[in-house]
């Protein structure tokens, strides 16, 4: 690999690893141990743990190196945020006027809303939260925005390590499914711009206050509840 593969490939690796919760918010991260177990010489590892650092999932601090970034509230807002601004300049891309949103398009969103509704029946919940990231990406990717697109999708890594690090439960998965997928993909069907705004902001608001929620019970008591 040229110097610049082997950065994208160490950051990959060790993204995916804090997403999925192997190293662990305050855990220090060595140079020397990374290059050990990612087979790749030092300097790649630190740029990959600069990267790391512009995309909030890393800390890096002068004489004490890097550690894996906390989540808590002021990260979970700021995340959440700009995916909702992000939706928003989407929405009003599809719908601002007619016919921007292909039959493709809604072929496929309308899939998603059904699998939604399908899978809020089961009682493993992954398939209901990759299928809502699914859904919400579509959306995005519809526009045809590359950086809309772009910026949207690194951010779901975030919202997988809130997951998977808050250990959430959903509870009311049917009631969600037809509130913010079916309603929200009516909504884009029938181009109605306003609609489909208040539900995506719903949406997400909600998924801000789950998650906070989350944090203050941790932080008060250590416990994690269903929300």
């Amino acid at each position: 690999m040229t110097q610049q593969e082997s950065t994208q490939f160490a950051a990959e690796q060790i993204r995916n690893a804090i997403i999925a919760g192997h190293f662990k918010p305050g855990d220090r991260l060595v140079e020397q141990q990374l290059t050990d177990m990612l087979n790749v010489s030092r300097h790649p590892v630190r740029e990959a743990l600069r990267l790391l650092a512009r995309e909030g999932f890393v800390d890096i601090q002068r004489n004490k190196g890097a550690s894996v970034s906390a989540v808590d509230p002021h990260s979970v807002i700021d995340v959440y945020n700009i995916r909702m601004a992000l939706g928003r300049i989407a929405l009003d891309h599809l719908l601002s006027e007619p016919g921007r949103v292909s039959p493709s398009v809604l072929k496929r969103l309308e899939k998603l809303a059904q699998n939604s509704t399908k899978y809020a029946t089961l009682e493993d919940q992954s398939h209901t939260v990759m299928n809502d990231f699914e859904f919400q990406q579509a959306i995005i990717d519809a526009t045809g925005l590359q950086r809309t697109m772009r910026y949207f999708s690194e951010l779901t890594g975030d919202v997988r390590r809130f997951n998977n690090l808050l250990s959430v439960v959903y509870t009311d998965r049917k009631g969600d499914s037809e509130k913010y997928v079916v309603k929200l993909y009516e909504a884009v069907r029938d181009g109605n711009c306003e609609e489909a705004q208040r539900i995506w902001q719903a949406k997400f608001h909600k998924a801000v206050e789950r998650y906070l929620s989350l944090i203050k019970d941790i932080e008060s008591d250590g416990a994690r509840r269903p929300r």
